[in-house]
């Protein structure tokens, strides 16, 4: 199960004891991962990886180096620790560089769970168990890909600074596929806590998409409405939350700069719908994360509040740099939801598409944060509240900031797998307006 608090702190004090450099900065990660991995209904692998990495940084005044490695034997450390100097001693001054943090108090997270932490690879074959029967019973092909995490992470520098904290999740994705291949669907889910993990639901939903999406028809490309599932969700406000950055946004480099007036503050405008929510909050239950970042507290953060830009995150040397106080990023992310169901969102469209999940994400324009990408594993006509069968999948070209503009009604959160970060994150389905589904793929 990894190091405890106490045999963490005494290997971050063996490190920096060994430091003469002016100041040091130490990462200590110890993770153990087991993997479990499925194709064509049976199991392929099954195994667990434990690692252990230190990562030192050093500093002469403003000449810094870092260095990595996984043993811990002093004779190893000690030989890091002479060379990671001897480089920060050649490296050039950095103008931005930051010396380390004070101590600081950090809340306790609630990322930690005893039975993940203890679960083995038996318990991962049983949890996966009743999706491949089901699959087979359907007489559709799965593969799946089940990770449980248990990791722990250590900061401390030669200010005094020390936090340690764990983290325990289990993250399931599952692709299913008609014997023909003319068919496709996908489902997923992360938790924190493994007791009383039930895979069947996750497993149901992949199987019933690949078997509705047979036989897809075409459907003309352009702007309509879409109700996306939380995963497509998931992906495109991860995205945009990358980009809610002060320094970008002084430097012109954001594509804040476009929304608002040359020498204006973007921080309490109306940028968004009025329905849109974006906020981080380390201590949120259904999708926890660390509460610090790089020694900084985590808290929280409104991002985005009824359409208007709450924060940015603001590092520390910038923060320096305008006499402003330093923001950390997101460490998770939530969107609260409207509350409706699936089926509610559904019904108020008209005619649009239901989007299950989105694959290949490349950003086009960084100006106008502009995205393009593929629809996969369960694409829907929607007529009159309905749905009227499946259609062939699209590229898109749309900009998340257009999703959140468009924002029409959202359902209940669900923390889900997505293809764009590990972060933990807790949204719903949306049904959004005007979204531009560019062309039609053929692929399945």
């Amino acid at each position: 199960m990894g190091l405890t608090r106490d045999e963490a702190k005494r290997l971050c004090d063996r490190v920096l004891g060994m430091v003469s450099a002016d100041s040091a900065e130490l990462w200590l990660s110890d993770r153990s991962d087991l993997h479990l991995r499925h194709a064509n209904n049976d199991i392929t692998s099954n195994a667990v990886a434990d690692s252990l990495r230190v990562s030192l940084s050093v500093a002469y005044g403003k000449r810094s180096a870092s260095i990595s490695l996984n043993r811990t034997d002093d004779a190893a450390l000690r030989q890091a620790v002479e060379k990671v100097q001897a480089m920060a001693k050649l490296a050039p001054e950095d103008p931005e560089f930051m010396p380390p943090l004070e101590p600081a108090a950090f809340a306790e997270p609630l990322t930690w769970s005893e039975a993940t932490a203890t679960a083995t690879p038996a318990d991962a074959v049983e949890w996966v168990r009743p999706v491949i029967e089901a699959a087979r019973a359907a007489k559709v092909e799965s593969a799946g890909y089940l990770k449980r995490s248990v990791g722990g992470a250590a900061l401390a520098n030669s200010a005094g600074l020390f936090v340690h904290q764990r983290a325990t999740s289990v993250g399931f994705s599952l692709t299913a596929r008609t014997a023909d291949g003319n068919g496709s669907g996908w489902a997923s889910t992360q938790v924190t806590d493994c007791a009383g993990l039930d895979l069947a639901p996750v497993g149901a939903r992949a199987i019933r998409k690949a078997l509705d999406s047979r036989n897809p028809a075409a459907r003309a490309p352009g702007r309509a409405t879409v109700v996306l599932e939380p995963a497509a969700v998931r992906d495109l406000v991860s995205l945009l939350s990358w980009g809610l950055d002060r320094r970008e946004f002084d430097e012109g480099r954001s594509f804040l700069n476009a929304l608002v007036d040359e020498g204006a503050d973007p921080v309490g405008a109306s940028l968004f719908g009025k329905k849109a929510t974006l906020l981080s909050d380390p201590l949120y239950a259904p999708a926890p994360c660390e509460t610090h970042s790089n020694g900084l507290p985590l808290v929280r953060t409104p991002w985005i509040e009824n359409g208007v830009l709450k924060h940015l995150h603001v590092g520390r040397f910038w923060a320096r740099e305008k006499g402003i106080p330093p923001q950390p990023g997101a460490g998770n992310l939530i969107v609260p939801g409207d509350g409706k169901s699936l089926e509610e969102l559904i019904g108020q469209v008209d005619d649009g598409v239901l989007i299950t999940r989105l694959w290949y994400l490349r950003l086009v324009q960084p100006q106008s944060l502009l995205y393009t990408g593929l629809t996969r594993d369960g694409t829907f006509a929607i007529r009159k509240g309905e749905i009227a069968g499946p259609v062939k999948n699209f590229r898109f070209n749309e900009t998340p900031v257009n999703v959140l503009r468009h924002l029409v009604a959202s359902g209940v959160p669900e923390r889900v797998m997505g293809s764009e970060s590990d972060m933990p994150t807790h949204v719903p389905p949306m049904a959004v307006a005007d979204f531009n589904l560019s062309s039609v793929s053929d692929a399945s």
